[in-house]
């Protein structure tokens, strides 16, 4: 796999997990591996297959655009993309980019987002070899079953790959919860958790100099959703079964001095939700969501002299939603996407500026209409590498973004606000990379600070009772962050080599709305102020150990830091052995991992218990 040109130049400057460490961490999905990176936090809503969404330097996932292989995964309804669903067995590099990008390979929508997720796949590239194939299964606690199957031809100038991926756990573990001066303890039930995915990539070069992609894939999961452990009764069956098709295709032509990319996306998902219990006059709920999204647009970078690029691009997107809950009507959403840019580099110094245009309307069936309008700046200087053995860089960067209302804030039964402005952020930020290198050792240092403000903030205050909410526009928070992270590697001789992974992230993310109310100065929900990680492993020739730390200070589940509303802090052990063996002169790796090894009980989500001591075994298989 040979990863663009413009992402191999980024692989130092933005964090990165590569897929030696994938392997290693042996994640069960995006969600999972991105908590190894400093500044993001994942709300997560249990174990496998649970609701995992993101929070990159305190900003909400709204603000965070999700690009696979060179697509956005858009998802107007909830506007936030489901990290739990996304497999991380077929990731060649994972980037969270909060600075400066110019990369033809991003949608220009995602240009106006507070920061982005950029994944590539092995399936969704060129590669010199002529056949590739990659595999691997796992088998664990909880009934955990997992295969992945990709194989991949090359014909000359042309590229086929299809894939298939099963996943399957039932998902009953045991916890303790700790209420007050109670102890909780019980088994987690109607949590089974079934996914099947499958895909087929084709791309070519039709010219010297243009490649065309193309790229279809369908994924289906059925899965038991358990409450909150202080509601929770077996007689709780509520399902929910999802299914999307994707469809992609994208033309790149590289001209003397222009590159230029086309590309567009088509999506259709159906999620279907059940609730047997339900106390109202039918005694259950039988609830259909349908979404459709159209994404078309062409995006460039040309260089006008050896020291100055322009890049720009223009978008469309579509989406729409019906259900067949009342109330919520057929919403539907127009969106135009604007960018224009520079790059300057002059002595020592990279200038890199740009501006994006949003222009949105909304229609409903009831009769609702509303065009929105925005331009967000952003502008980033940057020093090349100074003192030239010990590879320092200074980065300094402004981007203001915002984040539209979704559908459901907009529209849904009891909650929706026809009328809320988009929630907007203005994003301060300095940081210094170091990046020394020795034959033996090599190092990369990263530090942050950054300050960052969310106008317009969009929350859910309850009206005429707890169970009756309403989406406003009322909050205002101030965040003040930083975060350190270090990541070396040192190989003593030809046998013995280890590698250590460190990281720290400081965030003070406070309301500042209203000086009267009593959660002024108070951290923001589910934002801890300390979050911490470490890995180390050492190998000798083809075996190895590895141990990962992770960890969160306390939590708020509300606004108001108070006593009852903590959420106590964790940290997680996780130990793993590995290795290789060669079979008929094919290489095999495997693994065995005991995953929060002293047994921790905790929830990130206040009352969604996560899984205590389990263990996975792992093996995978690659051919070139």
């Amino acid at each position: 796999m040979r990863v663009s040109d413009s992402s191999r130049r980024n692989l130092d400057r933005v964090l990165t997990i590569r897929r030696a460490q994938i392997l290693e961490l042996q994640p069960e999905d995006v969600g999972q591996l991105l908590q190894k990176m400093a500044g993001i936090q994942i709300k997560s809503y249990g174990g496998l297959g649970g609701l995992k969404t993101i929070s990159i330097r305190s900003l909400g996932g709204q603000h965070t655009s999700c690009v696979v292989d060179g697509f956005s995964i858009l998802n107007s309804q909830t506007g936030q993309v489901n990290l739990g669903a996304i497999q991380a067995e077929n990731i060649e590099t994972i980037q969270a980019i909060t600075g400066a990008q110019k990369n033809v390979h991003i949608p220009v929508s995602a240009h106006a987002s507070g920061s982005i997720l950029l994944i590539e796949t092995f399936e969704n590239s060129f590669s010199p070899e002529k056949h590739q194939l990659r595999f691997s299964t796992k088998v664990g606690s909880f009934g955990q079953y997992d295969t992945y199957l990709s194989y991949k031809f090359r014909l000359r100038k042309l590229y086929l790959s299809v894939f298939g991926k099963y996943r399957y756990a039932y998902g009953t573990y045991a916890f303790s919860l700790q209420n007050g001066q109670n102890s909780y303890t019980g088994k987690r039930a109607n949590n089974r958790y079934e996914e099947a995915s499958t895909g087929i990539s084709l791309g070519g070069k039709l010219t010297k100099n243009g490649t065309f992609t193309f790229q279809f894939r369908s994924e289906t999961s059925d899965q038991e959703l358990p409450g909150a452990v202080i509601l929770y009764s077996n007689n709780s069956f509520q399902t929910l079964k999802i299914q999307t098709h994707r469809a992609q295709t994208a033309y790149l032509h590289q001209f003397k001095k222009l590159m230029l990319r086309f590309y567009a996306a088509g999506n259709f998902g159906e999620m279907l939700y059940h609730d047997p219990n339900y106390f109202n006059s039918a005694g259950e709920i039988h609830a259909s969501y349908t979404t459709k999204n159209l994404q078309i647009g062409t995006n460039g970078n040309y260089r006008l002299t050896e020291n100055l690029d322009i890049f720009g691009g223009t978008e469309q997107q579509i989406s729409s939603l019906e259900t067949t809950v009342s109330g919520i009507g057929k919403p539907v959403r127009f969106a135009h996407f604007s960018l224009l840019g520079f790059s300057y580099s002059f002595a020592k110094f990279q200038l890199t500026s740009q501006l994006t245009s949003q222009l949105v309307q909304d229609q409903n069936s009831f009769g609702f209409q509303k065009n929105r309008a925005a331009l967000n700046p952003f502008i980033q200087l940057e020093t090349n590498e100074l003192f030239r053995k010990k590879r320092l860089k200074l980065i300094a960067f402004y981007r203001n973004s915002l984040r539209m209302p979704s559908f459901n804030e907009l529209y849904y039964s009891s909650i929706g606000n026809n009328f809320l402005r988009p929630e907007q952020a203005n994003q301060f930020s300095f940081g210094m990379l170091l990046a020394p290198k020795t034959k033996k050792f090599a190092l990369l240092a990263r530090s942050n600070v950054y300050y960052n403000q969310v106008a317009d903030k969009i929350v859910a205050i309850p009206t005429k009772n707890l169970f009756i909410w309403s989406m406003q526009n009322i909050g205002k928070v101030a965040i003040f962050g930083a975060e350190a992270s270090l990541d070396a590697n040192y190989s003593f001789n030809e046998k013995w080599s280890c590698a250590t992974l460190l990281n720290y992230t400081l965030q003070l993310a406070q309301d500042i709305t209203d000086r009267e109310s009593p959660t002024y100065g108070d951290q923001i929900a589910y934002i801890p102020q300390h979050a911490y990680n470490a890995d180390f492993s050492v190998k000798r020739k083809k075996i190895g150990f590895r141990w990962s730390m992770y960890g969160n200070s306390l939590r708020y589940s509300l606004n108001e830091n108070t006593l009852a509303n903590q959420v106590a802090g964790f940290t997680l052990h996780d130990l793993a052995i590995f290795g290789s063996f060669t079979l008929k002169n094919q290489a095999f790796r495997w693994q065995f991992s005991c995953k929060n090894a002293f047994n921790s009980s905790y929830a990130i989500v206040r009352y969604y218990v996560m899984p205590g001591r389990n263990y996975l075994i792992s093996l995978n298989y690659a051919l070139n």
